[in-house]
């Protein structure tokens, strides 16, 4: 399984997961996508419906930084292969446990845990001192989301943000 990672050099270079990941071998950096492009702004939900195009072409992640990056360079990948990640927590020091603010690598590891790929997201995460923080912290919402459609995926998360919100 190939990951691709398209580069805006916003992040310190000595925090950026991605470029981690293409120093160890993990990620080939690119210009234009290949595969499924996660984008936060995605009205579709990555699933295991995508499993065949992550293993066959591969994964594209998108890195730039939360508080630098405006909606048009997301809307610059936003197609029918562009899926948003479902609810999860982000493990990282700096936006510890806040929702969908992930880092490159814990994108990258949570889109292989929700197409059942568990031994190599946690590869991944082993790269990273605080890649055992996201998981464990995710731990349930992966095996919730784990094999199911997008449909699935969606009714889930509905679920889990009204739950979240409390009475």
């Amino acid at each position: 399984m190939q990951v691709f990672v398209i580069e805006f050099e916003q992040d310190d270079p000595k925090k950026c997961t991605a470029k981690k990941m293409i120093r160890l071998g993990l990620a080939e950096r690119v210009r234009k996508p290949f595969g499924i492009i996660l984008n936060p702004i995605s009205e579709r939900v990555l699933s295991f419906d995508d499993k065949d195009i992550i293993r066959n072409i591969g994964i594209t992640v998108i890195d730039s930084s939360w508080n630098k990056s405006d909606m048009k360079l997301f809307s610059r990948y936003n197609n029918k292969l562009a899926r948003r990640l479902p609810i999860l927590f982000a493990g990282n020091p700096i936006n510890y446990a806040k929702p969908y603010k992930l880092s490159s690598l814990e994108a990258v590891a949570a889109s292989l845990f929700i197409i059942c790929e568990k031994d190599l997201g946690l590869k991944f995460l082993s790269i990273i001192k605080w890649g055992h923080t996201f998981y464990e912290l995710n731990k349930e919402l992966f095996e919730m989301y784990c094999g199911k459609s997008e449909k699935e995926i969606l009714k889930l998360e509905k679920q889990i943000i009204e739950y979240l919100r409390g009475p």
